[in-house]
């Protein structure tokens, strides 16, 4: 299937004639504001000052607490799969960070020396969910992230570590910060990452941990170096994204920064669990993947320097929010997980699309906030768990050691190198099921029959004279249809 785009280097939405441009009219009016709702968000990292941008969209006041002396965001590559590539359309996201994106044309599934295994056209993927599948920088998705967030209004406060969270002397929540600063919310979200402080006010004994001895090394490399390689440059012909799977490790790599710099991250294990970054001997890293495929060798020997990086997971905890429910916890502080399917930003991102809709109700006073957050926690919570355990599936794929369970899963996946569509695969970025229920899934979608539900009291609603659900018809039927012949459209 021909992927539907001229151009797969580009970025931006001008250039996707075969997707629906999604606009402030097309997407519906937000409801003018009855209440003033102030909302604190501790930490500006990707899934903030996304969660800033929505709520303020929905009409509250909204204030960033960051600690750093700057905004920004350390790192590499990151995926913005079609499940969140809509929430970067949606808000005009894209826009500000234009052609510093990326789309590639295949994703290819390979043994460790090389040979082929699986197989997949991205275009499937995107032509199906009408998204495109984005690869770009974090720090490129930051800058695009404040620039828009400060068009809406977000105060975006650095030097402001918090220190002290008063969220029980009364409905209001006092923050205090290491300068001396106090502020005062409504409500405050913890989106301040794996290493929580809001988390740790509010669950001191929770403390996130490595399930496993395993974790990454990230690096990235210059397209100009690979390409004076006779060895390395056939890897980066086209625009790709490549996993060279072994016994407990692998390897990830794809193009970011418009198509000038290669991505990758290197799985491994070590003898005990990693639980805070560790510098390395370069030497070492060099040597771990000495048996894999002569053309990846070369290129992570180009590879200057690099630090371990521990794959921490939170939870799952029984509550996201506090006994007042005027503290809440979203992404890594709440639900931090491994990186095999690239879905840590991705999934705090939905948190921050979901609540928002919550939170646009309490603004126009038809709910109150303790509803507005026991709806986030009852809908996100198991979302999250979910993708916290396909996480832990894929990497366990990838890295099956030698014998029977590798012979079966490359066997399995083998259809997909004839072409053949498969409806099930071990390659989960193919995979259809995988694909509609983490690529496919709408976040505000979820949210607004969630809104809607609950309005109902819970009531399922069914089309008149058909007998069939909501949740149904939005799982089988109404992806295809126009919106003016979509079943029970008003849930």
């Amino acid at each position: 299937m021909k992927a539907p785009y001229d151009d797969p280097m580009a970025g931006g939405s001008s250039w996707l004639p075969s997707f629906q441009i999604i606009t402030e009219s097309s997407a519906g009016n937000v409801p003018r504001p009855q209440n003033d709702l102030h909302v604190g968000l501790c930490g500006a990292g990707i899934g903030g000052v996304f969660a800033a941008i929505a709520i303020a969209k929905a009409g509250a006041r909204v204030t960033v607490l960051e600690a750093a002396d700057n905004l920004g965001e350390i790192g590499a590559g990151i995926q913005m799969t079609p499940n969140v590539a809509r929430l970067l359309r949606k808000h005009g996201i894209d826009r500000e960070i234009g052609n510093k994106l990326v789309r590639i044309e295949e994703l290819n599934m390979r043994r460790k020396d090389g040979t082929p295994v699986g197989h997949l056209p991205i275009g499937r993927v995107e032509g199906a969910l009408g998204q495109p599948w984005w690869l770009v920088h974090r720090h490129h998705l930051h800058q695009g992230l404040v620039a828009v967030g400060r068009q809406h209004g977000c105060e975006l406060l650095i030097r402001s570590r918090v220190v002290e969270v008063d969220h029980t002397s009364g409905d209001k929540v006092i923050v205090r910060t290491e300068a001396g600063q106090t502020h005062t919310f409504d409500l405050l979200i913890g989106s301040d990452g794996v290493n929580s402080i809001v988390r740790r006010k509010l669950f001191p004994g929770i403390t996130p941990r490595p399930p496993t001895t395993n974790c990454a090394y990230r690096a990235i490399i210059p397209y100009d170096e690979i390409r004076r390689d006779p060895v390395a440059s056939s890897l980066i012909r086209k625009p790709t994204m490549e996993v060279w799977m072994s016994e407990k490790a692998y390897i990830i790599s794809y193009p970011i920064c418009g198509g000038t710099d290669l991505n990758l991250v290197l799985s491994h294990h070590r003898p005990s669990p990693v639980s805070a970054v560790e510098d390395i001997n370069i030497a070492d890293l060099h040597n771990e993947y000495a048996t894999f495929d002569p053309r990846i060798k070369r290129i992570v020997d180009m590879i200057p320097h690099a630090q371990r990086w521990p794959l921490l997971v939170t939870g799952p905890l029984a509550t996201w929010s506090s006994p007042h429910h005027n503290v809440l916890l979203m992404g890594d502080a709440a639900h931090s997980m491994t990186n095999h399917m690239a879905q840590g930003a991705a999934t705090s991102m939905e948190d921050g699309a979901f609540l928002a809709v919550c939170l646009r109700e309490v603004v126009a006073g038809d709910m109150t906030l303790t509803e507005a957050v026991q709806l986030y926690e009852r809908e996100r919570q198991p979302l999250a768990r979910r993708k916290q355990q396909i996480s832990f599936i894929n990497g366990a794929i990838w890295q099956l050691p030698e014998g029977a369970a590798q012979r079966a899963r490359d066997a399995a996946m083998a259809p997909e190198l004839r072409g053949e569509p498969l409806l099930r695969s071990p390659n989960l970025y193919g995979d259809p099921t995988t694909v509609l229920e983490v690529y496919g899934y709408d976040a505000e979608a979820h949210a607004e029959r969630a809104v809607k539900a609950w309005y109902n009291q819970g009531v399922v609603k069914e089309d008149s004279g058909a007998g069939i659900e909501a949740s149904m018809a939005e799982k089988y039927m109404n992806w295809f249809l126009p919106d003016g012949e979509k079943l029970v459209a008003d849930l």
